[in-house]
């Protein structure tokens, strides 16, 4: 069996497919299943397939119900129900499934328990690599990076990025916090295989952190901001300035290509709940805050981190992402070339697909 070295770890490169893609943890993707109305239950919703039996993208198709992804950061547009009412004319039923990141839900989507949800750049990175045919399906531009850091215990000896060489740093792999690693890591001239990275989710790594048993651990919002108020940690480095594409909208290639007037119509209502998110920022904390099991205060400070718009897949998204694709693969973080394009529709199809005010922004 064929071994790769990743940092200071030797691993098959079976398992490196299964670590980076989220495989392993597949009986632990979905974190809760949450519905709403009559859009059914949780078991028809990983049982249940999507209707669509045209093979043309055409802008009719006869699925009957959706089924959407989101992550444990919560959703504004599951919880406001806005595709339902948009969609229940047409008697298409919608279900929600919740994520406890990126990975996992892209792991759903590639075996059809989802059609559609949203990840930052990395994890489709790391989808592709494994074999997957999902498609990027819109981007959603980066927020202000100051809701993610790298961070240590108030007591802990080490005061900048250079001295986490040869430390252990627990993080999740294969989300978002392995670009922004590589990126922090590289601005203070050491490397991903510098570190002792600890492969953890992100809860099971803030109980490690907390525990002293890894010296260094990557934090998000909310709990980033609860941790800097207590004023138990210090934060090396968060994700401002750190140049990233943002973050992602994949269907499976199936969903977007034979439900095109329908995939428009989802997308349509997260830019528009996007929109009104931007400009009232309190009264969405209000609404995410018991969602996410923190205060109203906290929650409204991590919005204002947030950026809530849309972009339409156009080339210049394209070459950002396969920057970091390369970028992962030149540092062996991911065992083959990947080649972003292979994961997106023609221009045509984006067109179909795209809402108007989104495309606008092009």
């Amino acid at each position: 069996m064929v071994r790769r070295q990743i940092g200071k770890y030797s691993i098959s490169r079976r398992d490196l497919l299964y670590a980076f893609y989220g495989l392993v943890s597949f009986t632990t993707l979905v974190s809760c299943q949450s519905n709403n109305g009559s859009t059914g239950n949780s078991s028809s919703n990983n049982s249940s397939k999507s209707l669509s039996t045209n093979t043309t993208s055409n802008s009719k198709s006869t699925t009957k119900l959706v089924r959407l992804g989101y992550q444990v950061s919560g959703d504004l547009t599951h919880e406001k129900g806005v595709i339902e009412k948009r969609l229940a004319p047409q008697g298409i039923g919608v279900t929600w499934s919740q994520f406890v990141s990126g990975p996992p839900l892209l792991e759903a989507l590639n075996v059809g328990s989802i059609d559609l949800g949203p990840t930052g750049e990395t994890p489709p990175i790391f989808a592709q690599a494994a074999g997957t045919d999902l498609i990027y399906v819109v981007n959603m531009p980066p927020g202000t990076g100051e809701g993610s850091a790298i961070i240590v215990l108030k007591d802990s000896p080490i005061r900048t990025l250079a001295e986490l060489k040869g430390k252990k740093v627990a993080y999740s792999r294969g989300t978002a916090q392995t670009y922004f690693v590589v990126k922090a890591l590289e601005d203070v001239g050491l490397k991903i295989n510098d570190i002792q990275s600890v492969n953890l989710a992100i809860a099971d790594g803030r109980a490690a952190f907390l525990n002293k048993t890894v010296d260094a651990f990557v934090e998000g919002d909310p709990n980033l901001i609860k941790l800097q108020q207590e004023g138990s940690i210090r934060v090396l480095r968060n994700a401002q300035g750190i140049s990233t594409p943002g973050s992602y909208y994949l269907a499976s290639r199936n969903f977007a290509i034979n439900n095109t007037e329908l995939l428009k119509t989802i997308l349509s209502e997260y830019y528009q709940i996007g929109q009104w998110a931007n400009k009232n920022r309190r009264a969405a904390a209000e609404i995410l805050a018991p969602k996410v099991k923190t205060d109203v205060d906290t929650m409204e400070l991590t919005l204002t981190r947030r950026k809530f718009d849309m972009k339409p897949i156009t080339k210049e998204v394209i070459s950002a992402q396969q920057k970091v694709a390369d970028l992962l693969y030149q540092l062996k973080v991911i065992p083959k070339q990947v080649d972003v394009r292979g994961a997106t529709l023609t221009t045509q199809q984006y067109a179909a697909i795209t809402p108007d005010a989104v495309r606008n922004k092009a």
